[in-house]
């Protein structure tokens, strides 16, 4: 019999590092990994996070800050945890990256997983990427 329903998404799902050994009641941010790098989330709405069994609602009960995750109330020492990355743009391993036009291209070796970008009036931006 044929699947009835709506189909399953094939979205790139992840879940990070446990981070509840942190939790004393007191403390309210806490940086985001996943396998031990820097996580940084597109938004808070692609998080599921369980905090002592019960799912958080974003922007009421958490806000995220690049790599991290501030609470509204600290979770209490012991509480169980989790959080499901419900989409990610990045399904396979990015290795390098190719900048500039096709002649003269550069080919960038992002092992070290960080980049800045100069503008034309020498400002540097600071890329981020989610290598998971």
């Amino acid at each position: 019999m044929a699947y009835i329903g709506r189909q399953q998404s094939s979205s790139a799902f992840l879940k990070l590092d446990e981070i509840s050994s942190q939790f004393n009641g007191s403390k309210t941010t806490f940086n985001l990994k996943a396998g031990g790098e820097a996580f940084y989330p597109d938004n808070p709405y692609t998080l599921l996070v369980s905090l002592g069994g019960v799912i958080q609602e974003p922007v009421t009960s958490f806000t995220i800050n690049d790599d991290q995750i501030v609470f509204s109330a600290a979770p209490s020492a012991g509480a169980s945890f989790f959080i499901v990355v419900l989409a990610t743009t990045n399904v396979a391993p990015l290795k390098t990256l190719t900048v500039g036009s096709r002649d003269g291209a550069k080919i960038l070796d992002l092992h070290g997983r960080k980049l800045a970008i100069a503008d034309r009036s020498g400002v540097k931006h600071n890329i981020s990427f989610n290598l998971s």
